[in-house]
């Protein structure tokens, strides 16, 4: 067995089989805590060489790394180790996490799945910020076949392993980290004088001095000078142990190599190659391992070399006083590797610390999910002293900290600045920019008007955007890389919401089509989207396939229900309603309640909602948590004439079920035009208040050129039928049986149940059987009450009513005789239904003031 990714051991190494028991231990949690210098990772390293465990090592190296950033780390060992089956969750874990899945419960599952014992070394778990360290330890009770050693320099790490686990765990501290006299003696040499070990000692007997003190070239004073010179300055151990006797030339080049890769966190032999410009970076790293200066982790494939933390700032001061001019080209070096070896936030950090937002900007747009998900409260602090005035020139940057800022409510004002920068500057960048950037640019701002409500600038920006990206050449496609499929999810989806639905379907259909041809996860969005959009729009059979195909793929854990396949189980909840079974919708609806207060497609999920309360008959409750749902969403963003003609629609389906046809009619008011959509509902409130004709004349005036959807289609079709067959007339059989078929090429079922029962079994009997799947069709629109009209006396002696109580004090207001007022009341009370005073204030009430 082996610790996976544990550092080479060092040379000179002091065995400390009495501290590597204590990590060997039963014990489910170990906790080596000390300093820099005191030899946390030596030991470590000493103990992942000798144990039969099997483990991984994880080295963090960024303060206040994230929960999801951690568990990407973890995933990425174990990918690396050949310990993840292709059924593990954490097989695809970037993807996962990029697509909103929990991380905590991903590693859980993942480490779950490993089915053996395993440990888990975290060095400088102190660099985990407070809520990741916490959620970490808490996996540990829930995973038995793990264990967690850390090495840490902050207490804090022992403090908050307490209230898990402080009866089970092992903890090594600083004292014990210290060297015992033999360790000393063993480190300083044979040759040292005994007054030398104990000032060592006296000083607490600290790994890095003791090797500090023995490097250092032997003195004429006494111990406590020797001891004393070691512990006024690193430096000066650092310099004595660069330097030689054999050449003041050798001695020269070492020092200067330690310096310029000091400003790397890690280093593979090709960086430290090109950062230092030494043809003998290999030599000189096995020098600084040979002089304790640093160590090397991982195998032979992914071996990297970290200086030891206290000596790499040590070593960096020296270079800032030295030549703070060569930082910018070191850190951009540094920026690059960062990013072709896949760690994004490092290589953002070090090209906005060189001060070259253009290398940020692509970094940027190579990793922006990763970004969002894994380090977004470290990219805020990157970016808080950047002046907005430095960012115009740079969208990208700007989106990436709008989209973060937009993820939180407190900091929505800021979110929308940013929005409106990053328009701004993608206007101006993608006048100038090469086709790439300019369909990157125009995306960018289609995105960004969408999300502030600006639907029709958004359209503009999307019509850009996909008229470059589908007439640019093979080579400047090539160039957005992995962003091409997600390029068109965006697109797309700017279309879908102006209603664009073809345009739409061919920007989800390209975003599969790219993603599967090339192994990108980010088309599984695209797949996702395609079969909601087909489901939604009425074509169930394209649904239904893409539905299917999206069940026989591997999805990133949590993807499938997040953000990225929330379409997918839209498809499904259309398509089990169509088939009329309104529990399976229910259950794929659920499945996306947790994103409900941020996801766009909120509207559609409404709806969703209502047609399900239709089936299950709860429509007062659904009415109000309709409304409540739509204020709370109105108060984050503004609705584009699209989903607001959608929202009137399911508002009014609402009040229709409920009987109420005079709120369903004014739920559909509009001023302009009416769309298609609109006028198909008021035929379906005038065939519920059974005036079939009124439906004929109004279906009469849609323009098919409006909506062509097959949904529309089908409602308008069955709404012909059952009108014409409500009526008696001959051609209703016809116009059934062209209904029917319709349904049935498109696998619909839903726009027959949107009739009154009556009517529907009429139009059954027309089939004579053709069509058995309709007879399980339920009835989800009543026959709305007839409305009597009121006469103009009725109507003043209705108003007076409300005032006042008696006839003869409505006949003075009115100037008529008590018996006028107490005929026109009978007759009132008649045509409301009604017998008393009271409830006719209440019928009057609802027939002006309908829900």
């Amino acid at each position: 067995m082996t610790v996976w990714g544990a550092p080479r051991l060092p040379p000179n190494l002091v065995a400390r089989p009495g501290l590597v028991s204590i990590i060997e231990s039963a014990a489910p949690l170990v906790i080596v805590h000390g300093p820099a210098g005191a030899g946390k990772t030596s030991l470590l390293a000493e103990w992942a060489a000798n144990t039969p465990q099997r483990g991984i090592w994880v080295q963090l190296e960024s303060a206040d790394t994230s929960g999801p950033a951690a568990v990407s780390l973890v995933a990425a060992e174990l990918s690396a180790a050949g310990m993840l089956l292709e059924t593990n969750p954490l097989r695809m874990a970037d993807a996962a996490l990029v697509g909103g899945t929990d991380e905590w419960s991903l590693l859980r599952r993942g480490l779950q799945a490993l089915g053996d014992d395993v440990a888990l070394v975290v060095d400088r778990a102190d660099l985990l910020s407070a809520e990741a360290l916490a959620f970490l330890l808490a996996v540990l009770p829930r995973v038995p076949r793990l264990r967690l050693v850390l090495s840490a320099r902050r207490i804090a790490v022992v403090d908050a392993s307490g209230p898990v686990l402080a009866a089970e765990r092992a903890v090594i501290g600083w004292r014990e980290l210290a060297f015992s006299r033999d360790e000393a003696r063993a480190v300083l040499g044979p040759d040292e004088s005994e007054d030398l070990v104990d000032e060592v000692l006296r000083w607490g007997g600290s790994p890095l001095l003791t090797r500090a003190v023995a490097a250092a070239a032997p003195q004429a004073s006494g111990a406590a000078a020797r001891v004393a010179r070691a512990v006024d300055t690193y430096e000066s151990y650092l310099w004595a142990n660069a330097g030689s006797s054999e050449s003041a030339p050798a001695d020269d080049e070492y020092r200067s190599f330690l310096l310029a890769i000091s400003i790397a966190d890690v280093l593979t032999e090709s960086l430290a190659h090109d950062l230092s410009g030494s043809p003998d970076a290999a030599r000189l790293l096995a020098r600084a391992e040979q002089d304790g200066l640093g160590l090397w982790h991982g195998d032979a494939r992914d071996r990297v070399f970290t200086l030891t933390p206290l000596l790499r700032e040590s070593f960096q001061q020296e270079l800032i006083r030295a030549d703070r001019g060569s930082l910018r080209g070191l850190r951009r070096q540094v920026a690059q590797w960062s990013h072709d070896h896949g760690r994004p936030y490092e290589a953002l950090e070090f090209a906005v610390h060189a001060r070259d937002l253009t290398l940020a900007s692509t970094f940027v747009r190579d990793s922006s999910f990763l970004l969002l998900r894994n380090h977004p409260t470290q990219v805020v602090e990157l970016f808080a002293k950047t002046p907005l005035l430095a960012l115009r020139q740079y969208p990208l940057l700007a989106m990436l900290l709008a989209l973060i800022f937009n993820a939180r409510k407190q900091h929505r004002l800021r979110a929308i600045e940013l929005f409106g920068l990053a328009i701004a500057s993608s206007r101006i960048q993608g006048d100038r920019a090469d086709p790439p950037d300019r369909a990157l640019f125009r995306t960018i701002e289609s995105a960004s008007l969408r999300v502030l409500g600006s639907f029709e600038a958004s359209l503009t920006a999307a019509e850009a955007a996909y008229e470059t990206l589908t007439v640019m050449s093979l080579e400047d496609r090539a160039l957005l890389g992995r962003l091409v499929p997600v390029l068109f999810t965006h697109i797309g989806t700017s279309f879908f919401y102006n209603g664009r639905m073809d345009k739409a379907m061919d920007c989800f259909r390209r975003s599969a089509s790219i993603g599967e041809a090339e192994n990108l996860p980010a088309g599984l969005e695209g797949l996702a989207l395609e079969a909601g959009a087909a489901a939604i729009t009425g074509d169930l059979v394209t649904a239904e396939e893409r539905a299917a195909e999206g069940e026989r793929r591997t999805w990133p854990d949590g993807w499938t229900t997040g953000y990225a396949g929330s379409f997918s189980q839209i498809a499904r909840a259309f398509i089990a309603l169509e088939r009329f079974d309104d529990e399976t919708a229910h259950t794929h609806v659920r499945s996306l309640d947790k994103h409900r207060p941020t996801i766009e497609h909120w509207p559609i999920l409404a709806h969703l909602d209502a047609l399900i309360a239709l089936f299950r008959g709860d429509i007062d409750r659904a009415l109000l948590d309709f409304e409540r749902e739509v204020e709370t969403h109105l108060n984050r963003s503004a609705l584009g004439p699209f989903t607001a003609a959608r929202l009137r629609a399911t508002r009014s389906l609402l009040y229709l079920s409920a009987g109420d046809a005079d709120a369903a009619e004014q739920a559909l008011s509009v001023q302009g035009k009416r769309g298609r959509r609109d006028t198909v509902a008021l035929a379906r409130i005038s065939l519920a208040r059974g005036n079939p004709d009124a439906t004929l004349e109004l279906l009469e005036r849609t323009s098919p050129a409006d909506d062509q959807t097959p949904r529309v289609e089908a409602e308008v079709l069955v709404l012909r039928a059952a009108a014409l067959v409500a009526t008696g007339r001959a051609e209703g059989s016809a116009a059934t049986l062209r209904a029917v078929a319709f349904l049935r090429h498109n696998h619909q079922g839903l726009a027959f149940a949107l009739i009154p029962e009556q009517i529907q079994q009429a139009m059954l009997n027309e089939l004579n059987g053709v069509d058995s799947a309709l007879e399980a069709a339920p009835s989800l629109i009543p026959i709305a009450p007839t409305r009597i009209p009121l006469t103009s006396r009725e109507e003043a002696v209705a108003e007076q009513l409300v005032r006042l109580a008696s006839a003869s004090d409505i006949a003075a207001a009115l100037v008529v005789s008590p018996n006028t007022v107490k005929s026109q009341l009978r007759s009132l009370y008649r045509k409301l239904g009604v017998t008393n005073r009271a409830d006719a204030i209440a019928a009057l009430s609802a027939r002006r003031h309908p829900r």
